[in-house]
């Protein structure tokens, strides 16, 4: 820091210029929230209109309930206080259901936010114009910080209301399920902030939150499995543990929330001000002196600037695999204690319980594998932004060299992250069911997957090189496909609009018997989606905002 700006410092504090800036990163940013804030809450909105009539009796809620009362299910939705409640509320049923996922949708949303009004402005030099003028050292952490504490208790108040009418949701239940939704999104924030001070460059912030929010969900589903203490583990299981519009509410997890809360939000504080403008706290190694032979084309340049997102995925797909593959033989213990009709209902298609949950298991497999095809893909954008793609593209490369040559990076990635994943589930599936033949099923399931995670990344590439500016277009479609092979059979959608994902066409194996036309079908649209994205790399200028 210079004489002159040291002396502003001291004279104006480190948190002058706070509110200015505050409301600078409110107009930046209003596209991006405004855009989470309708997918968070105009989904949970669809969703809570839906579950009355889906669900308009007590023993309608009671029969669904036996289908989620076991621990395989339990992993996939939230403790057994909620499914108690069943009986009397609605509101509890749609809160049970709901919190896991669209919490971790709120943790990645305020991920994104800090990461992109911090260090990715660092590396773009925004922040050091800014810093240039007389405004705090700590102002701009501050600004990040205010502004996602306020649209987290935006995002908190949109979400009480769309469950408000909810049968069973009174006004202190909806506040509750709100403020449960805004304290992830703060702790979030505060947790990546602190992996901005840390981290050499913002995707490795985002690589680090990210593995967090996987590791968050993972500890959550284990306890709420295993009715067990792990999931005070995880800042998504302090909101679950609120039993929100049940008998048992308590409001108490929050205060949990916003101690950590704090404590992180202290700790990003104290390091921002120990680590040099576009640096991180972690040193950056020294590169070699001459290039590998494995780095003399854009396509393994590619490659080696996002092996950090690559081992990202397949660590994250190794552990789901393994958590969700070592409830599986728990799948089938309650059907002892039940009668021939609750058989009846959990017996679908002639399927046992287990492979229907496989078959569930490995369709989300493929989608949260497809994240980090996404996350490849948008790491062009910021390539091209930060004035970094056009020194490549100047070079002797084709024409779509750059930035093509992140598709078949994308693709790889996800393509062993599903593989991972998925081998991962098949030895503890198998261990846990004691049947050896299980293991080839279970990789089977989530091999299967793969054209559709190919298409949907595809799609993001195409939507990128016609595109750039529209990055929320890939993330709506990963979304609408969660929605559709989560929530599509809870909410009975229309065949038409599940078809609009390519998860939909294949085949729930092992629970059904694989049709290979859908499988061949969907490469060849990825296939498509692909030329389309070359196309578009050929055809249009980079841009730099």
């Amino acid at each position: 820091m210079s004489t002159a700006a040291a002396e502003i410092e001291d004279g104006l504090g480190t948190l002058a210029g706070t509110g200015k800036l505050l409301r600078f990163q409110a107009r930046r940013t209003r596209v991006f929230l405004i855009g989470w804030f309708a997918g968070l809450a105009g989904g949970t909105w669809m969703i809570a209109a839906a579950f009355p009539g889906l669900y308009p009796t007590a023993a309608d809620r009671a029969q669904y309930a036996t289908t989620v009362d076991t621990p395989a299910m339990r992993s996939m939705t939230g403790p057994v206080e909620y499914i108690e409640a069943y009986a009397d509320s609605t509101a509890a049923m749609l809160a049970h259901n709901m919190l896991l996922w669209t919490g971790a949708l709120t943790a990645v949303m305020f991920a994104l936010l800090v990461t992109r009004v911090t260090r990715a402005d660092e590396e773009t030099s925004r922040l050091e114009v800014i810093r240039s003028l007389p405004v705090g050292r700590r102002a701009d952490l501050a600004a990040a910080m205010l502004l996602a504490v306020i649209a987290s208790l935006v995002l908190g108040l949109l979400l009480a209301l769309t469950v408000l009418g909810v049968p069973g949701a009174d006004l202190e239940g909806a506040l509750l399920y709100g403020l449960a939704h805004a304290a992830i999104g703060i702790v979030f924030a505060a947790l990546t902030a602190v992996a901005a001070q840390i981290a050499g460059f913002g995707s490795t912030a985002t690589g680090m939150a990210f593995g967090v929010i996987g590791l968050a969900a993972l500890m959550s589903g284990v306890g709420s499995a295993q009715e067990s203490g792990a999931i005070w583990a995880s800042p998504i299981g302090w909101s679950q543990e609120t039993f929100v519009f049940t008998a048992g509410q308590r409001w108490w997890p929050l205060a949990v929330s916003a101690g950590a809360a704090a404590l992180l939000a202290w700790l990003a504080f104290s390091l921002v001000t120990r680590r040099d403008f576009g640096q991180g706290m972690m040193p950056a190694r020294a590169g070699r002196a001459h290039a590998g032979g494995g780095l003399r084309s854009v396509g393994s340049l590619t490659l080696r600037l996002n092996r950090a997102v690559l081992w990202s995925g397949v660590v994250t797909m190794l552990l789901l695999g393994a958590a969700y593959g070592s409830v599986v033989g728990s799948a089938d213990d309650m059907l002892e204690t039940l009668s021939d009709t609750q058989r009846q209902v959990l017996d679908q298609g002639g399927a046992s319980i287990e492979q229907n949950f496989a078959a569930t298991i490995s369709a989300l497999d493929g989608l949260f594998a497809s994240i980090f095809g996404l996350l490849v893909v948008g790491r062009a954008r910021r390539e091209e932004t930060g004035g970094r793609g056009e020194l490549l593209a100047a070079g002797p490369v084709p024409r779509s060299g750059w930035p093509g040559s992140y598709l078949p990076t994308a693709l790889a990635t996800v393509t062993l992250a599903v593989a991972v994943g998925g081998l991962f589930l098949a030895i503890t599936g198998s261990a846990s069911t004691g049947d050896g033949a299980f293991f080839g099923e279970l990789l089977g399931a989530s091999l299967l997957q793969l054209p559709a995670a190919w298409a949907l990344t595809a799609f993001a590439f195409a939507a990128y090189a016609w595109l750039p500016r529209a990055g929320w277009l890939r993330w709506l479609a990963w979304v609408y496909a969660f929605v559709v092979s989560y929530f599509g059979q809870l909410l009975d959608m229309p065949a038409w609009s599940r078809a609009l994902s390519p998860f939909d066409h294949l085949a729930r194996y092992p629970a059904e018997d694989v049709e290979w036309l859908p499988v061949v079908l969907l490469t060849l649209v990825a296939g498509v989606f692909a030329v389309l994205g070359y196309a578009g790399a050929r055809r249009r200028d980079l841009h730099f905002s």
